[in-house]
């Protein structure tokens, strides 16, 4: 056995902040450095700068030596954690003025936390309730007390802020759980503690009442929502949404059953509303999405953070899916609408906006589009965009709807269509996040596991024909940056030559992507979102852009930019920063930068201008 097996560490946010090693407890100091301890580890390997940890502590009154009390904490922390720093690759480095966090095979409770989770999703899907009930459980458990507990300032109020909603999700999630295994009395202490504080949350209400109902408890429930409906009509001057409505007119049926017990029994709040047995959900308004599709791999998380907005009671939600082109945003967006869309019975939409195309539809046209497609006559539709939109929001307001707005433009595209009624969805896709679109939730899509890409691959072309020749093959889908696009591309090509080798297309690939000028048809396609991303950019990004790449191959930091580049720091890591949100490079730990092959391999092919002297 290794020394490392010997040794364990775990860190704790979800309570007082603390160290544990080898079952017993670290020194790590005052709540300020103990605060220091927090940021680092919520950083998640991030660096973060000196000023910003200053400000975080102290706020608009810091110490004349502030800096240097900081050093202080950084070096009496790399102290305590010293004795496991070999065993544990724990370790608190330093890079260009800011501090980041190893944490190594040490654990983090919120860390755990997400972990259980995504575990508990997967035992879901592949139908063992009882075992995914165990992992939620087990995350819930994680919580020893109020989160960074003894903590000043408001970085810290707002982080606890944070994780107590995560809190919240988890006990809905354990609840939702519960109540499907038949054990809603386990549920309901949980749920009457996250309903007293999301007071105004209807979906937290909705679980309750079906909770309460399990149990018997119908008047209770019923009680429950007349005193929420006044609550919300005093606070908010609003009534329940259709969601929670229909909860409501489910609890007032004589002879409606209970949620049904047991391990097959459905859950009632995951993606649809309660349903009678005499009354079967039913879709009834336009059903517009285009079919899924069919080889969809990965993306668990980024579906499971979609299915868990929809609910009986949530409010509208706006979701973002950014990221460069190929990456799959519009696959995602089709999947993941697909496998909640049966909790939209009011209607399914779909719009491609074409911002790709250069030509982007313009909001008033899009409007049209829309209330064309809810059953408006042509002739009914008023003219101007203003007039559009109010009719469009007015058809909706009252209805549960789905819409995805696919390759959007920009904000001001977008923000007339968003439908405001309570449980509508609205699943936005584009190059570029809308820093404008306020309440979107935006996610960057990143590459596949190598894993997920052998697997696309594999259902594309035969999972007997990879087996042959693993190690080709996984060489071939890293040379596609496990980009779905150029996994698929790739795929493609194997399939029009059956009786090549993987190793064959392989090395075709490599000599295609090393040609300045004469390329496969196939890498014109891989090419392309790439070149949409470049042309977007100004001269000086663009040349930086083409320079940066032929620095060695790896992360590299920004004095290895501005070097190249012949730049101070300051505004070459402006210029990183603008390419980071063209996608065109990628973040990484340390405060470094790094380029995906296909797009490193794209940009060294394109000429660099002459320097002006």
């Amino acid at each position: 056995m290794s020394n490392a097996a010997l040794h364990t560490v775990r860190f704790s946010v979800l309570g007082p902040v603390t160290a544990v090693a080898d079952g017993a407890d670290l020194d790590v100091g005052s709540p300020q450095q103990r605060a220091v301890l927090a940021m680092l580890l919520l950083a998640d390997g991030h660096p973060v700068d000196v000023e910003t940890v200053v400000d975080r502590i102290w706020g608009s009154t810091p110490p004349r030596s502030a800096a240097g009390v900081l050093r202080t904490y950084v070096y009496r922390l790399r102290r305590v954690l010293a004795p496991w720093a070999d065993t544990t690759g724990i370790a608190i480095g330093t890079d260009g003025g800011a501090y980041h966090l190893v944490r190594g095979t040490a654990h983090l409770d919120v860390v755990d936390v997400e972990v259980a989770r995504r575990h508990a999703r997967e035992l879901e899907r592949a139908g063992d309730v009882v075992g995914a009930a165990a992992e939620i459980a087990a995350a819930a458990d994680r919580w020893t007390g109020t989160a960074l507990g003894g903590l000043p300032g408001s970085w810290a109020d707002a982080e606890r802020f944070r994780l107590g909603e995560l809190r919240g999700e988890v006990a809905l999630e354990r609840a939702t759980l519960e109540v499907r295994l038949g054990r809603p009395g386990d549920a309901l202490p949980e749920l009457r503690r996250v309903a007293v504080e999301r007071p105004l949350d209807e979906r937290v209400m909705a679980l309750l009442l079906e909770t309460l109902l399990a149990l018997g408890l119908r008047n209770e429930a019923l009680g429950e929502y007349d005193r929420f409906r006044r609550r919300l009509a005093d606070e908010l001057g609003v009534s329940p949404g259709s969601a929670l409505q229909r909860v409501h007119q489910w609890l007032l049926q004589d002879d409606v059953a209970g949620p049904p017990a047991g391990r097959e029994a459905r859950p009632t709040s995951a993606t649809e509303p309660p349903v009678r047995r005499d009354a079967p959900y039913a879709l009834t308004g336009p059903a517009q999405l285009p079919p899924d599709v069919p080889e969809f791999v990965g993306r668990a998380d980024e579906v499971a953070r979609i299915e868990r907005l929809v609910a009986p009671g949530a409010p509208a939600s706006v979701v973002g899916l950014t990221g460069l082109g190929g990456m799959g945003k519009s696959a995602l967006a089709l999947h993941a609408a697909h496998r909640v869309r049966r909790a939209f019975p009011d209607g399914q939409f779909f719009l491609d906006l074409r911002a790709a195309g250069g030509h982007p539809l313009t909001a008033s046209d899009a409007l049209a589009a829309l209330l064309l497609s809810a059953g408006v006559a042509r002739a009914d539709i008023p003219g101007g965009p203003d007039e559009r939109s109010a009719a469009w929001r007015s058809l909706v307001a009252d209805r549960r709807v789905l819409l995805v707005l696919d390759d959007a433009a920009s904000a001001a595209q977008v923000r007339p269509l968003i439908p405001s009624g309570a449980g509508s969805l609205t699943v936005v896709t584009a190059v570029r996040r809308f820093i404008d679109l306020a309440g979107a939730r935006w996610t960057t899509l990143l590459p596949l596991a190598p894993e997920e890409s052998v697997e696309l691959m594999g259902r594309l072309v035969g999972h007997e024909r990879l087996a042959a020749e693993p190690v080709p093959t996984g060489r071939l889908a890293e040379a596609c940056s496990h980009q779905p696009l150029a996994v698929r591309v790739a795929a493609a090509r194997l399939a029009d030559r059956p009786s090549w080798t993987v190793a064959e297309i392989e090395q075709q690939l490599y000599d295609d992507l090393d040609q300045p000028v004469v390329m496969h048809a196939d890498c014109r396609i891989v090419d392309e979102p790439f070149r949409r991303a470049s042309a977007g950019l100004r001269e000086d990004q663009r040349d930086a852009f083409h320079r940066l790449s032929h620095l060695p191959d790896g992360p590299f930091s920004v004095a290895d930019a501005a070097r190249a580049l012949g730049r101070d720091t300051g505004s070459t890591r402006a210029v990183l920063e603008d390419l980071l949100d063209a996608h065109l490079v990628v973040d990484r730990p340390g405060g470094r930068y790094a380029f995906f092959t296909l797009v490193r391999a794209f940009a060294r092919r394109q000429p660099v201008r002459a320097r002006v002297a």
